[in-house]
């Protein structure tokens, strides 16, 4: 029993290695940059508790490589849970000022980094941007 738990994990931590190898391969082969768009939009409502306030953003997923562009794919619902909870509990100033709007971005790309580093085991987006961000107070 200890020599076949001993195996699974031997076999584990190899495919785990080849999995990182294969991410720095692709990265080191100059793979040319990913646009993954999340459609559709996200439109929810955010702040504290009140009047309804909405919140539409069009975001857009940035990868350097194949490997990255299929595991943000299958991954997708789970990312785009993690984006909607971080962006309905947003305050008035973070969405309605420039300032606020990039440190929600930046807060989202670490988000999304740091989930994806949890699931797979490296960070898979390279950067993630919000080209469109409309709100409604």
């Amino acid at each position: 029993m200890i020599k076949l738990v001993k195996h699974s994990v031997l076999a584990v931590l190899i495919m785990f290695g080849m999995v990182v190898q294969g991410w720095a391969a692709e990265a080191e082969s100059g793979s040319p940059i990913v646009y993954t768009e999340m459609k559709p939009s996200f439109v929810l409502n955010y702040g504290d508790p009140g009047r309804l306030k909405y919140l539409k953003a069009d975001i857009t997923l940035v990868t350097s490589s194949p490997l990255a562009e299929k595991t943000v794919a299958h991954h997708m619902p789970l990312i785009r849970n993690e984006l909607v909870s971080l962006l309905s509990r947003q305050t008035d100033e973070a969405v309605t000022t420039p300032v606020g709007q990039e440190q929600i971005r930046m807060e989202a790309t670490q988000s999304v980094k740091d989930l994806m580093l949890k699931e797979v085991g490296h960070p898979v987006i390279d950067d993630l941007l919000v080209l469109n961000f409309i709100y409604q107070k």
